[in-house]
């Protein structure tokens, strides 16, 4: 064990990434699942939980809406616990955001170039600059913005039920929205 304690640390530094909480909340453990957090509820719709959302903290989040570009399927398996293990990688175009929306499992991004503002209900925007990553806790309602005039790289990573989305999209007018769940 002490073997790979050393390790880990070199890894981090060698690719410069620094991990942070989401507006003060701890770094997750990646080998866990939020279902195994103690407290934690899956909210099974969380369009009817939360309904549909245009603003966070009683703001519409800045930046145009427009899904991740050029999304790269890192690795999409079944991991030991039966848990499913999806790490992406895409673009966040400058001027861009994601529709407001709501991670059931959690989930972790990296920055690995540009900037990102994340957006979440109850808590001030945090600013996540390249090299950092960030926890986006399960149910909170967010937007991840690239306000910057750099395109952003980002990896996402989840860990989640098989047969569950990474991602519920609760803001009209956006890719996997409302709208679209309602006609399927």
């Amino acid at each position: 064990m002490h073997t790979k304690r050393k390790l880990a640390v070199p890894l981090i530094a060698a690719v410069g990434l620094t991990l942070s909480g989401c507006a003060g909340e701890p770094a997750s453990n990646p080998a866990s699942t939020a279902a195994d957090s103690p407290g934690y509820e899956v909210i099974e719709n969380p369009l009817e939980y939360f309904g549909e959302m245009t603003t966070l903290n009683g703001e519409r989040p800045d930046g145009e809406l427009l899904p991740l570009q050029g999304v790269e399927i890192m690795i999409d398996t079944i991991d030991a616990d039966g848990n499913r293990l999806l790490i992406e990688r895409g673009v966040r175009k400058a001027g861009t955001r994601v529709g407001i929306h709501v991670h059931q499992y959690g989930g972790h991004t990296c920055v690995i170039e540009g900037t990102i503002t994340d957006f979440a209900e109850g808590i001030e925007p945090m600013l996540f600059p390249e090299g950092t990553c960030y926890y986006m806790p399960p149910n909170k309602p967010m937007a991840a913005a690239n306000l910057g005039d750099k395109d952003a790289i980002l990896i996402d990573t989840f860990i989640l039920p098989p047969d569950a989305d990474p991602i519920f999209i609760l803001e009209p007018g956006y890719p996997g929205g409302p709208e679209e769940r309602m006609e399927n």
